[in-house]
């Protein structure tokens, strides 16, 4: 498996709706450190763009479910409804870690 590029990054990024002002981030070796709220817990360092890799991946995972739910045989207005709104709402959720790296 090969490293995602920050080309794809900046894919990823831009897939996720994010605005047009958004910085240019150097990716090499730049890491998240994510920190419990527990004091016994430890941190845990994610490189970003193994972070960038999974969200792309989400996307493309949630493409294929909205394409697999509007093509279902069986599935009724009111579910379908339903479930395109569970999967605006995980869209949604992608695009506000994007917000993270916008300029404002």
């Amino acid at each position: 498996m090969t490293e995602p590029s920050s080309d794809a990054a900046r894919q990823a990024l831009t897939a996720l709706g994010l605005v047009p002002g958004a910085r240019t981030l150097a990716l090499d070796g730049l890491t998240l450190t994510v920190s419990p709220r527990e004091a016994g817990l430890q941190t845990k360092d994610i490189p970003v763009e193994a972070l960038f890799h999974k969200l792309t991946m989400m996307r493309d995972k949630l493409r294929v479910l909205e394409q697999r739910v509007n093509a279902a045989d069986g599935v009724d207005a009111a579910e379908r409804s339903a479930l395109q709104a569970n999967i605006t709402a995980v869209y949604e959720a992608m695009a506000g870690l994007a917000a993270f790296f916008s300029e404002d």
